[in-house]
């Protein structure tokens, strides 16, 4: 599993170690959970910056290197190869 994208002067890649694809769904009490301990983190999409809107199912994954990143469903089916 891993994402690519292309920037200027070389190519990002990240492995990732596992997904969860339906992870959570975005609520505003995971909003201040999040605002309250972790300074506004994990609020939008790691890989493509899409701000989570209520209702919608976030992803969580693990990196090989680093912290878990949460991720919008477009980038999980990049990851699992569907797109």
């Amino acid at each position: 599993m891993k994402l690519s994208r292309k920037i200027p002067a070389y190519i990002k890649t990240i492995k990732f170690n596992w997904c969860k694809k339906d992870f959570m769904e975005m609520s505003d009490s995971y909003r201040s959970i999040r605002t309250k301990f972790r300074k506004g983190t994990m609020l939008s999409c790691f890989w493509c910056g899409h701000d989570f809107v209520n209702g919608e199912m976030i992803a969580l994954a693990q990196p090989k290197k680093g912290r878990n990143k949460v991720l919008c469903q477009a980038c999980v089916l990049k990851i699992e190869g569907e797109i």
